[in-house]
């Protein structure tokens, strides 16, 4: 297979070699805001687990240690 590149000083004058060129920053930034508000939702959830456990009554679920 042939790419057409003879030199390595044609690279500069080549265009982007992959879609979304350019948007590195802004996926990063997607990525962390997702990561933050997974880990905040896994928190949140695993409170309202642990409070249900801990519940004396009489519909509490039962702890591993019962």
């Amino acid at each position: 297979m042939h790419t057409g590149i003879t030199s390595l000083t044609q690279l500069p004058n080549m265009a982007e070699l992959y879609p979304f060129a350019g948007f590195e920053p802004l996926f990063a930034v997607i990525g962390l805001v997702f990561f933050v508000a997974f880990i905040a939702k896994q928190i949140s959830m695993d409170k309202a687990s642990h409070e249900v456990m801990l519940d004396h009554s009489a519909e509490a679920v039962a702890t591993p240690a019962e």
